[in-house]
C-alpha cells in the first residue's frame, strides 16, 4: 500500500511549478497583443493627425471675404452699393407702374420687400460713411466695415428677389404687353401736360427770381424733356414689336420707357417743390433779417462789455449779410431768396458760436428753434437739388457720391424728427445735410464729366424690372437668379 502522501506531494508540487509558468505565458501573450494593438493605434492616430495637417478647422469655416485684399474688398463694396442703389430705384419705378395697373393692394407684398430693401440699403450707406470717416491707419476696422457692407448689400438683393417670381407673374408682360403699353401711353400724356405747365410756370418765376435761383429748375426741365423723348422712342419700339408679335422685344422697350417716364415724373415733382421753396424763402427773408438784427444787438452789447472780443468778425459779417438782403429786396430786381436766406443763416451761425458761451441752455434752445425752420428750408432745397442731379446721371455716379447723398438725406430726416425736442441738435443736422449734399453733387459732377470723356454713352437701357441685381463686376456669381441689366447700354462705374 502506498502512502497517500507519496501521490499527493508530486501533484501539489506540479501545480506549484506548472501554474506560474502558464500564468506567465498568458501575461506575455496579453502584453504582445496589447503591444500590437497599441502599435496599430498609434499608426491610426498618426494617420489621422497627418491627414489633418494643412486642413485646420478654421480653414473649412473661413469667410471667403477674408481671402481678399483690403483694396479688393473696397472695390467689391463699392460695386455692390451702386448695384443695390440702382436695383432699389428700378424696383421702385416698376412698382409705380404695377400699382397704376393693378392697384395698391395687389402690389402691397412687393412694396414691403422694397421698404425692407431700402432699410438694408440705408444701413449699407451708413457703414460706407463710417469707412470714409475712419482713420486710414485702422485697416482692420475698414476691412470689417467693407465686409458688413457686402453682406448688407446682399440682403438688399435677397429681399428684392424673395418675391420676384410672383411679381413677374402678376405683370406677365410677355404674355400680353398691351395693357402695360397702354398705361405707358397714358403716363406719357400726363407727364407732357405737367412739363408744359412747368414750362409756363418758369415764365412767371423768371419775373421774380434770378438766373442762379432758377438754374436747377431749368436743368430739371431740360432733363425731363430728354427723359420723355427717350420714353416716346421706347413706346414706339414697343408698339412696333407688339404689331410684329415680338413680345420679348416689346418687354425690353417697355421697361426702358417706364424707367424714363419715372425719371421724368420725379424731376417734375422736384420742380414743383422747388417753386414752392422759392416762394417760401422769399417770404422768410424779412423774418431772417429781423432775427439777425436781434442777434446783432445782443452780440454788440456782449462785445462792448468785453465778454467776447472774438465777436468783432462775426458782427461785421452779419451786418454785411443784413445790408445785402435789404438792398436786394429794395432794388425791385430779381433775387435768389434761398441764397440770401443762406447768407443770413451763415451770419447767425458765426454769431451763435461765441454768443452761446454767454447764453444759458434755455436761451440756446430758443434761438435754435427760431433758426430751425429756415435751416430746414434751405437744407431741403439743397438735398433735393443734389438728389435730382444724381438721379439724372445715376449710371455714371460712384458709391462715394451716393454715400454722401444718402448721409445727407439721413441727417435731414433726423433733423426733422428731433426738431421739437432737440432744436440745437436739429440745426446741426440740417447744416450737416447741406454740406454733405453739396459734396455729393460736386463729386457726381466731376464723375459725370469723366464719364462723358470716356464715351459712356447716353439714353436708357432695358430698365430691368422688379428684383435684385445679381452679382456685378468681376466677382463670383451668387446664384441669385434675375437682376437688373442695362441692355444695350454699357454702364461704367467709378470706384
Amino acid at each position: 500500500m502506498v502512502p497517500e502522501t507519496l501521490f499527493t506531494l508530486p501533484v501539489a508540487t506540479g501545480a506549484v511549478i506548472v501554474g506560474p509558468l502558464l500564468i506567465g505565458a498568458a501575461i506575455l501573450l496579453l502584453i504582445g497583443v496589447g503591444a500590437v494593438y497599441l502599435s496599430g493605434g498609434r499608426k491610426r492616430t498618426r494617420r489621422f493627425i497627418d491627414g489633418s495637417v494643412g486642413k485646420p478647422k478654421g480653414d473649412i469655416e473661413r469667410d471667403p471675404l477674408d481671402q481678399k485684399s483690403t483694396e479688393e474688398l473696397r472695390l467689391q463694396a463699392g460695386e455692390l452699393l451702386v448695384a443695390a442703389d440702382n436695383a432699389v430705384q428700378s424696383s421702385d419705378q416698376e412698382l409705380l407702374f404695377a400699382s397704376a395697373s393693378y392697384g395698391d393692394e395687389q402690389v402691397a407684398p412687393f412694396q414691403e420687400d422694397l421698404n425692407q430693401a431700402r432699410k438694408h440699403l440705408s444701413e449699407s450707406f451708413r457703414l460706407q460713411q463710417q469707412v470714409d470717416s475712419a482713420d486710414d491707419a485702422d485697416e482692420s476696422r475698414s476691412r470689417d466695415l467693407y465686409k458688413q457692407i457686402v453682406r448688407s448689400c446682399e440682403q438688399v438683393n435677397e429681399t428684392l428677389q424673395s418675391h420676384k417670381d410672383q411679381f413677374d407673374q402678376l405683370r406677365n408682360l410677355e404674355r400680353d404687353p398691351t395693357p402695360a403699353l397702354n398705361e405707358l401711353v397714358q403716363q406719357l400724356d400726363r407727364l407732357r401736360d405737367r412739363r408744359a405747365r412747368a414750362g409756363s410756370a418758369l415764365t412767371s418765376l423768371i419775373e421774380h427770381y434770378s438766373d442762379d435761383a432758377l438754374g436747377q429748375y431749368r436743368d430739371n426741365l431740360h432733363q425731363a424733356g430728354t427723359s420723355l423723348e427717350a420714353a416716346e422712342d421706347s413706346r414706339a419700339q414697343a408698339s412696333a414689336a407688339v404689331e410684329q408679335g415680338n413680345t420679348a422685344e416689346a418687354v425690353v422697350a417697355l421697361h426702358s420707357g417706364e424707367q424714363a417716364t419715372a425719371d421724368a415724373q420725379r424731376l417734375l415733382e422736384s420742380m414743383e417743390e422747388a417753386a414752392e421753396r422759392l416762394k417760401s424763402a422769399a417770404k422768410n427773408i424779412d423774418v431772417g433779417i429781423a432775427q439777425t438784427e436781434q442777434d446783432l444787438a445782443q452780440a454788440k452789447a456782449t462785445y462792448q462789455a468785453g465778454q467776447a472780443p472774438e465777436l468783432a468778425g462775426p458782427i461785421a459779417a452779419a451786418e454785411n449779410a443784413v445790408s445785402r438782403a435789404k438792398r436786394a429786396l429794395d432794388s425791385g430786381q430779381r433775387i435768389d431768396p434761398l441764397e440770401l436766406l443762406q447768407q443770413l443763416e451763415l451770419a447767425h451761425r458765426e454769431l451763435d458760436l461765441p454768443l452761446n458761451s454767454v447764453r444759458d441752455r434755455q436761451a440756446q434752445d430758443r434761438r435754435a428753434r427760431e433758426m430751425l425752420q429756415h435751416e430746414l428750408l434751405t437744407a431741403r432745397h439743397q438735398v433735393q437739388s443734389s438728389l435730382d442731379f444724381l438721379r439724372s446721371r445715376r449710371y455714371g455716379v460712384s458709391s462715394t457720391a451716393r454715400t454722401r447723398m444718402a448721409e445727407a438725406e439721413r441727417c435731414l430726416t433726423e433733423a426733422q424728427t428731433v426738431g421739437d425736442s432737440q432744436p440745437s441738435r436739429a440745426v446741426e443736422l440740417a447744416q450737416q445735410a447741406k454740406t454733405l449734399a453739396v459734396q455729393a453733387a460736386q463729386i457726381a459732377e466731376r464723375e459725370a464729366a469723366t464719364a462723358q470723356m470716356q464715351s459712356m454713352g447716353g439714353g436708357y437701357g432695358t430698365g430691368g424690372g422688379f428684383g435684385g441685381f445679381g452679382y456685378p463686376g468681376r466677382h463670383r456669381p451668387m446664384g441669385y437668379g434675375g437682376g437688373f441689366g442695362y441692355g444695350r447700354r454699357r454702364r461704367r462705374g467709378f470706384f
